[in-house]
């Protein structure tokens, strides 16, 4: 009995690590975001116009991909909610689909925010699920 017990801890501090890698990967893509889109004029004086870059972006999106896939979905089977499923389903929409059609670099901005935070609700329900369930 005691075995199990710790086999479940350990699947639940897995799911639970890769939420938090997914929160904090999607609040640093909302600040490279606003950084960039505010700041643009700044980073090309300072020389780091770079981290303005299309491929920071890609990186970004291809990791919440990726620690969405593997976080939200081994964790459906443990909790049966499709809620964080929703939520990161939502936020990567907006992400990958909405904001490309801003008129602005500040509506942009504002549509980042939206999206990672949808995407942020995702992991973060999750790990509540997963802690539950345990």
């Amino acid at each position: 009995m005691h075995c199990a017990h710790f086999a479940n801890h350990q699947e639940s501090s897995g799911a639970s690590w890769l939420d938090r890698i997914g929160i904090a990967t999607s609040t640093l893509c909302a600040l490279h975001c606003a950084v960039s889109a505010l700041f643009m004029g700044v980073l090309s004086a300072l020389g780091v116009a770079g981290f303005a870059a299309p491929i920071v972006e890609q990186v970004f999106l291809g990791l919440a991909v990726l620690l969405g896939v593997f976080s939200l979905g081994s964790a459906l089977r443990r909790h049966r909610s499709y809620a964080p499923l929703l939520w990161f389903s939502a936020g990567m929409l907006v992400l990958l689909v909405v904001r490309p059609m801003a008129p602005s670099a500040l509506i942009e901005a504002g549509i980042v925010m939206v999206g990672a935070a949808a995407v942020i609700r995702a992991h973060w329900r999750n790990s509540r699920l997963i802690a539950t369930s345990a």
